[in-house]
């Protein structure tokens, strides 16, 4: 007997009856089934195969008939091969309901089948089973349906942890170039395998995604091992395995086959279910105690003992009939993850913690960055006289001082020449309106004061002249301005004292930082302080673009922005300030942002 072989491929009998139509088709050399079983099996729920069994635990059997004719209601062919018995039938739609489709001569819905549309190694195996998915509507290309030419390689190997092992060997057929460029033929297609008459078009084994990490991790730089938990059965929490690899930083690049690092997986009957990636994964890697280094870091989550199951649709595993990442297991597992956490894992998140310092660029350039887009909603047009100039501009002039301190840009419009200058004429002495009928020769400027930010205490700020703070000044407030009028001060003090702002750390820290890491909390406080930064200059600097020399002036803005009015504007924005936090706790980028 040969070794069972599970093939995903071009139905190439159909591509020559249909004249070039691409349709994918798996085909296996496993025992088959004879007409009786073929008309018993295929509508119903019945298992045939599995060790014959369907439970909960077990084999649910629901794939081919309920998930494959609703996601092709043209149908799917399916020819089964045993004991010299051919048989052909069609799942599909009928126009009312989903069963078997007439497909003989006669309206047959059981034919007998060729020997010739068989591939070489069923008919060599003797049985086998090849299931050809046909599509929603005529002609429809199910081998490639999107742009992604290696899908269903990628699908495969996530579904699956290990896979082509024990005798088994599953292979996928993958193209490269054009569908113009592809062979027509299977003999042509054994050709490009043998690197003959055009691009790739290969058979490639489908590993699993832990091999892959296994291949990844074994070059330099990277490591792999098991954390075994140990669960607590008293309150009838099971053990757990937890897999995890770290990738090198260089030179290895999984992504086309499988999810790269920062992936998170949940492990049943060797099916990965529950993916988390990208900024999903952020907050169970941070539940894990990994908040740098996450790009080079995978986990699998393999939860042991009778207790554990998935859900019917195989979509979601469960821990005493909950999701896992509901249950109280995954909250137990994961500090004892954190108790554990294996040296490799923290020396990248030492690496990658080092490298974000040292490579970490200015913070107020990201914050400009992430706020250009809302800046531009309101901004205010300003003209400066200047003789013989194309416009012509008049209205309320709005004034100020000409000697503000702090760093201002002023350029004109369109010029693309900006100079800063420091002391400037600032957003004071130009005129606010164009006027073609009365106003005085002008050309168009643009300026903006970059407002410097300081962390301070409250001890620290009684020190400095805080705009409108009262008796009270920075003490119980959230933040102040300090300098002249709030129109033009350009001090933006921040109160590290805060009770607002300490709440916040400490609902990160207990949510990411439950063992108290210095070195974590310290880059909390790194994340908390940028987007209360980029909060509060949002705040400061959308205000001020309402300055017309009327109804906003001076006086108004002493009162707008207020250590009062500042510590509003805090307090009533903490759900995205916390939100964005904790998005980016664990994205260890070499800026930590949230693009």
């Amino acid at each position: 007997m040969n070794e069972g072989r599970i093939e995903f491929d071009v139905d190439w009998n159909l591509y020559s009856q249909s004249g070039g139509d691409w349709y994918v088709c798996c085909a296996d050399n496993g025992d088959g089934m004879k007409r009786s079983e073929l008309e018993k099996y295929t509508t119903t729920l019945a298992v045939q195969g599995a060790g014959r069994n369907q439970s909960l635990r077990g084999n649910q059997g629901m794939g081919l008939k309920i998930a494959g004719p609703t996601r092709h209601k043209k149908g799917l062919l399916i020819r089964s091969l045993k004991e010299d018995e051919r048989t052909m039938v069609q799942v599909g739609w009928d126009g009312t309901e989903y069963g078997l489709i007439p497909i003989g001569d006669n309206n047959e819905i059981v034919v007998q089948a060729r020997a010739d549309i068989f591939p070489k190694f069923v008919s060599d195996q003797g049985s086998g089973t090849v299931v050809t998915f046909l599509g929603n509507t005529d002609h429809d290309n199910t081998f490639v349906p999107g742009t992604v030419k290696g899908w269903l390689l990628k699908y495969l190997n996530t579904r699956f942890f290990r896979l082509s092992k024990n005798g088994i060997e599953v292979l996928v057929r993958v193209p490269t170039g054009d569908a113009d460029e592809w062979p027509r033929t299977p003999e042509q297609a054994a050709e490009r395998m043998r690197q003959q008459g055009g691009k790739s078009f290969n058979l490639t084994v489908v590993k699993g995604t832990g091999e892959i990490w296994d291949l990844a991790s074994g070059k330099a730089g990277g490591a792999t091992g098991v954390v075994e938990l140990a669960g607590d059965p008293i309150t009838g929490i099971p053990p757990a395995n937890l897999h995890w690899w770290v990738l090198p930083t260089t030179g290895v690049d999984v992504t086309g086959r499988t999810h790269g690092g920062g992936s998170f997986a949940v492990l049943y009957q060797n099916e990965l279910h529950d993916w988390k990636t990208s900024n999903q994964a952020n907050p169970f890697f941070a539940r894990l105690g990994v908040l740098f280094g996450k790009s080079r870091i995978t986990f699998v989550l393999e939860p042991k003992g009778v207790a554990i199951a998935s859900d019917f649709a195989r979509a979601h595993v469960l821990v005493n009939g909950t999701p896992v990442f509901e249950s109280d297991a995954w909250l137990l597992w994961s500090g004892q993850f954190r108790a554990q956490i294996p040296d490799a894992i923290k020396r990248t998140m030492e690496e990658e913690a080092a490298r974000l310092q040292s490579e970490d660029p200015d913070r107020m350039k990201r914050i400009r960055e992430r706020l250009k887009e809302v800046m531009q909603l309101l901004r205010p047009r300003r003209f400066r006289r200047k003789p013989l100039a194309d416009l012509l501009a008049n209205g309320p002039e709005v004034t100020g001082s000409s000697s503000t301190p702090g760093n201002v840009a002023e350029f004109n419009m369109g010029s693309g020449n900006r100079r800063a200058k420091s002391g400037g004429r600032g957003i004071g002495a130009v005129l606010a309106n164009l006027d073609d009928a009365n106003g005085v020769s002008a050309e168009e400027v643009a300026s903006r004061r970059d407002l410097d930010i300081r962390w301070v205490t409250e001890a620290e700020s009684e020190t400095t002249s805080i705009v409108n703070g009262n008796s009270n000044g920075l003490h119980d407030r959230a933040a102040a301005l300090a300098g002249q009028d709030g129109r033009t001060a350009n001090i933006l003090l921040l109160n590290r004292e805060f009770r607002g702002y300490q709440a916040m750390l400490g609902a990160v820290n207990e949510w990411a930082n439950a063992e108290g890491d210095t070195e974590k909390a310290a880059f909390i406080e790194s994340l908390v302080m940028e987007w209360t930064e980029q909060k509060m200059i949002e705040a400061i600097d959308g205000l001020r673009q309402l300055e017309n020399g009327r109804t906003w002036i001076t006086e108004h803005y002493d009162e707008a922005l207020s250590p009062v009015s500042l510590t509003a504007a805090f307090m009533a924005d903490r759900y995205h300030t916390l939100r964005e936090v904790k998005r980016a706790v664990g994205s260890l980028r070499r800026t930590p942002e949230i693009a």
